[in-house]
């Protein structure tokens, strides 16, 4: 694991942040994600969470924790950090973040900035879930997204711009949309690193 993870790191702050051609002015709400990295059960695994049906925006979706960025965040790693102690009750000493990846873009308009982190000594235990934002966890091992049979693609239009969105099911949970383009990136920069 531990030369995976410094692997992944070194790549990390290797990768360009480039980004596809989009309207700015459209995306001027910023916003924050993380990747959170845990090796449970002896797999290295991707923490996920799934979001409560009563909010406003992707409700009862599969999501990374994060969000909107804050005036009081001094920047957008404050941002992941705040959310991910808001959301799962993890400590900004739990999280060892490794870097960050190009930003993406939601149909809602905000520029969503993913950061990869690794979640030290990890054991459910250690969250606390605040139960208005996240309804459930699911923790899926990396191996799963590799294998051909889990994953699809489709192309749709939204906002007058062609999205390409990927799939992932995972036991019957489907993983799409925002997440969904993140994840399919993030595992561009696992696949350079195993």
């Amino acid at each position: 694991m531990d030369s995976f993870i410094e692997s992944l790191k070194k790549y990390l702050h290797s990768i360009p942040k480039r980004c596809r051609r989009v309207d700015y002015k459209k995306y001027n709400k910023r916003a924050a994600v993380l990747i959170p990295i845990v090796l449970f059960n002896g797999d290295l695994s991707i923490l996920f969470t799934k979001r409560t049906a009563h909010l406003k925006n992707h409700s009862g979706e599969i999501s990374f924790p994060g969000g909107r960025h804050d005036e009081i965040d001094e920047n957008l790693r404050e941002t992941v950090l705040r959310e991910a102690e808001e959301e799962l009750g993890l400590y900004r000493s739990d999280i060892d973040i490794l870097g960050d990846m190009p930003q993406e873009f939601s149909v809602t308009y905000f520029r969503v900035h993913p950061f990869v982190g690794v979640i030290k000594n990890f054991s459910p235990y250690m969250l606390h879930v605040d139960k208005n934002e996240v309804e459930d966890l699911l923790l899926i091992p990396i191996t799963f997204f590799l294998k051909k049979e889990n994953r699809w693609s489709e192309i749709w239009l939204r906002n007058e711009e062609k999205h390409i969105n990927y799939f992932y099911n995972y036991e019957g949970k489907i993983i799409w949309g925002l997440t969904g383009r993140i994840t399919h990136t993030f595992l561009n920069v696992v696949k350079k690193c195993i």
